[in-house]
């Protein structure tokens, strides 16, 4: 009998903990599957060190099948750009690009002013520096060492983070392409890096001293909760630092593609 209740109770502790662990199983794929997302974030950052007037920038866009969508979805923070900054997407020799045109970016501090509607703030208008105080929230000093334009689109799928040539948008044109060892953050089992070299269109007045820096991103990311965040993302890099006055026109400069970062579930949704 004693030998007979202790097999009922190895079985029953059995069964407890497979309900246990099936329950913490469903509990956490159901977590999974509600937190899985998938996004596209685009950057681009621009500065001089000195000041330059009669600004026309083209830099790449993500473009997959001959398009980029998320061209269209390009935002800025408004009240970090001059108010003579204008940008829109062009078709050019190279594809698709990303204008940015101004009167001038200058390169001293700019002073701006809350504007709230409605208890609402719906702009910084810029004021003299006068106006200015720093123990005042309600206006701004900003230095314009970089104006950033941003941008992000969401999907309904997976993103490819392992192979997203001819699969996922990517900067174009692309030419000389080689995998090249990784530097940040480091190189694990599924992580690939490759160098290129890309396109960049620059026309300005200014000293002949200028030197123009041009950083555009690219992240395609998928992420999800388990017992914390985790991800994983493709990035693609364009860094042009310091171009001088002498190299207007188109360009060339280098970029950089790394895939297969973070790490990837079993079964993620298609």
């Amino acid at each position: 009998m004693k030998r007979r209740t202790l097999g009922i109770v190895v079985v029953v502790v059995l069964l407890v903990v497979a309900a246990i662990g099936g329950g913490l199983w469903a509990f956490g794929r159901l977590s999974f599957l509600d937190s899985y997302g998938s996004q596209y974030d685009y950057s681009v950052r621009i500065s001089a060190d000195e000041q330059i007037s009669n600004v026309t920038i083209l830099v790449p866009l993500p473009v997959a099948n001959n398009s980029s969508p998320i061209g269209d979805t390009v935002e800025s923070r408004e009240y970090l750009v001059p108010e003579t900054w204008t940008y829109d997407v062009v078709e050019t020799q190279y594809g698709p690009m990303l204008r940015v045109r101004a009167d001038e970016i200058p390169a001293e501090p700019t002073y701006h002013r809350a504007v709230v509607e409605n208890d609402r703030l719906v702009r910084w208008e810029q004021i003299p520096e006068r106006e200015y105080s720093r123990n005042d929230s309600d206006t701004l000093r900003v230095e314009h060492d970089a104006v950033d334009l941003n941008a992000d689109a969401t999907v309904n799928r997976s993103i490819d983070t392992r192979s997203p040539e001819g699969a996922e948008p990517l900067f174009h044109p692309r030419a000389n392409s080689q995998r090249v060892p990784c530097e940040w953050p480091r190189e694990d089992d599924e992580t690939r890096c490759y160098s290129y070299d890309t396109m960049l269109f620059l026309q300005y007045d200014g000293p002949e001293t200028t030197n123009v820096s041009v950083n555009v991103e690219l992240y395609g990311t998928n992420s999800w909760w388990v017992g914390g965040w985790n991800y994983n993302e493709y990035s693609d890099r364009i860094h042009a630092y310091d171009i001088p006055a002498d190299r207007q026109g188109w360009v060339v400069v280098d970029g950089e593609l790394q895939t297969g970062a973070g790490n990837y579930p079993r079964n993620p949704p298609q």
